[in-house]
Parts: structure tokens; C-alpha cells; sequence
């Protein structure tokens, strides 16, 4: 018996390289976005050193938009030094106290400089005792080692508009310094000794930013203002220098002779735009969030 084979079609091997003509859209992109990550590369390989640059404007009355950017530019390993640069006139204790040891913590690590531009009293000088150098300019207004706590008396206004209010509560204190009424001489012996204790923290944490004294402190601490060149004379800052000579100075503290770049890290995005919240909520008005504040009002 004869048995006959006839040729059967050959199956062929599927080519494993053949993804352009598979994906003739996506093959393009993929490309596209592999140059970008190769250029992205070279230039990260090939970039300056970077200075990061903090700006704090406003009253502060939040810590978290300045020590989430003091963060991002802490971890950034091309970030060889912070400049914090300040134009505010202070703002709520609590968030100044929080900046203030974030710097502290920080300037282990990396050098950080403040930068007084027009103003950085109360609050805002607060912070900037956190940081290892303090320069201002001559003209600069700083100072201003204070707390304040502020209301107003209604009860005649409300007498004339017909008016009362009626107050329910547990705890003979929980409506002290309500603007219905006088404030009697016990409740203001009690909000004095709070913002007296507030008042000494401000001083203890100055001293110990400038590594001063605190009886030296304690002198300069009544709420008075000083320009640049009278801070320096009382050690309040370390030197007179522009924001321009401020960076040529860390250069030369960091031994960089190159040039370098300045980074200003923003908060977030917002629909596809740098949205600030610090300078959001420096629009605020204090008087709107009620509380202690290391802040100096100019009118």
C-alpha cells in the first residue's frame, strides 16, 4: 500500500518585533515619550546646583503651605541651600511656632537664610530665628517681639439698636471676652496670663534661635519696631544684604563657583495652574480667625 503525503502549510512564527505595524498609534507616542525621558535625563545629569526659594507674604495663618515647601526642597537632592524670603508683618502663634521648629530641624541639614524684604515683624521674625543666617536691608522694618489679642466692645451699639444677647453656658469663663459686654477685671487678669506665657515662649525661642541671652532679649521685647541696621546693631540679624547678595553669599558658604538656579516651589496645582495656598489665605483678614497672634498691624 502506498501512502502519499502531501505538503502541509507551514505555520509561520509570529514576529515578536513587528509592534509598529501592530500599534501604528501608539508606537509614535511611545517614542516620543522615551526622547523626553532621554532628554530629561541629560538635563537632571547636566543642571546647576539649585537654591530653593521659600516666599512668606502675608499673615500667616497657616504652617503647612511654607513646611510642605521647606520639605519638597529638602528631598530634592540637587537643592544645595533655602532661602526663605519674607515680607510679612507676623501672624497666629501656633503657625509661627510650627515653621519655627521645622527650620530648626531643617538647618541641621541643609543651610537655610532668611531674607527680610520690606517687613518681617512679630510672627514672621519669629521665623526667621529659625533659620542659621538672618540678613535684612538697611531700610527693612523687623522686630516687634509681641502678642496680641484683640476685641471690641459692642454693648452700646447694641443698646442703641435695641439689641441683647443671651448667653447659656457651662464654665463661669466660656464667653470671657465676649464683645456683648464689659470685660471684668478677674477675665482680663486671666487672658493676661496667657499672653504673658505666650509672650515668654516668643522670647525663649528667639534666644534660643539667635543664640542670645534671653535677659538681652527681654529688653528688646516690648513690642517696639527696629530698621535693618538697628537689628544689626542688637544682633537681632546677622548683616545688611539684598536678596541678590544673600544668594551670592550662600554660593560662597556652599563653596559653589558655578552658576546656579533658583527654585520657587509652589503648593499645588489648581486646574492645571500653581495655586499658592499661603497667599490665598494671606487675604485673609486676622480678625476673622479669632486666637492669639504674634502679629504687628501698620495703619
Amino acid at each position: 500500500m502506498t501512502f502519499s503525503f502531501q505538503n502541509s502549510p507551514q505555520l509561520k512564527e509570529p514576529n515578536r518585533f513587528n509592534f509598529p505595524k501592530r500599534h501604528p498609534v501608539l508606537f509614535p507616542i511611545a517614542v516620543f515619550i522615551i526622547i523626553l525621558l532621554f532628554i530629561g535625563i541629560i538635563q537632571v545629569s547636566n543642571r546647576n546646583p539649585i537654591i530653593g526659594v521659600v516666599l512668606v507674604e502675608g499673615v500667616i495663618l497657616d504652617s503647612e503651605p511654607v513646611i510642605n515647601k521647606l520639605l519638597k526642597l529638602d528631598k530634592n537632592p540637587q537643592v544645595k541651600g533655602i532661602i526663605l524670603r519674607i515680607n510679612c508683618p507676623g501672624g497666629a502663634v501656633s503657625p509661627s511656632q510650627e515653621i519655627f521648629t521645622e527650620l530648626i530641624r531643617l538647618k541641621q541639614s541643609i543651610k537655610i537664610y532668611s531674607s527680610i524684604a520690606s517687613v518681617a515683624t512679630s510672627g514672621c521674625y519669629y521665623i526667621a530665628t529659625g533659620t542659621e543666617k538672618i540678613y535684612a536691608n538697611p531700610g527693612s522694618v523687623t522686630g516687634s517681639i509681641g502678642v496680641i489679642m484683640q476685641s471690641f466692645n459692642a454693648k452700646e451699639l447694641m443698646k442703641k439698636i435695641g439689641l441683647s444677647s443671651e448667653v447659656i453656658k457651662a464654665g463661669e469663663n466660656k464667653d470671657m471676652g465676649s464683645i456683648f459686654r464689659d470685660m471684668s477685671a478677674r477675665e482680663r487678669k486671666l487672658l493676661q496670663s496667657v499672653l504673658n506665657d505666650t509672650h515668654r515662649q516668643f522670647i525663649n525661642d528667639v534666644a534660643l534661635g539667635r543664640n542670645l541671652d534671653s535677659k538681652k532679649i527681654e529688653k528688646l521685647a516690648d513690642g517696639r519696631i527696629f530698621t535693618g541696621r538697628q537689628a544689626l546693631d542688637l544682633g537681632l540679624i546677622d548683616d545688611l544684604a539684598s536678596f541678590r547678595q544673600i544668594i551670592d553669599l550662600m554660593k560662597r558658604d556652599l563653596g559653589i563657583a558655578d552658576e546656579i538656579e533658583l527654585y520657587y516651589p509652589t503648593e499645588k496645582k489648581f486646574f492645571g495652574t500653581d495655586f499658592d495656598l499661603q497667599t490665598f489665605l494671606s487675604l485673609k483678614e486676622p480678625f476673622l480667625s479669632p486666637g492669639l497672634y504674634y502679629l504687628r498691624q501698620f495703619f
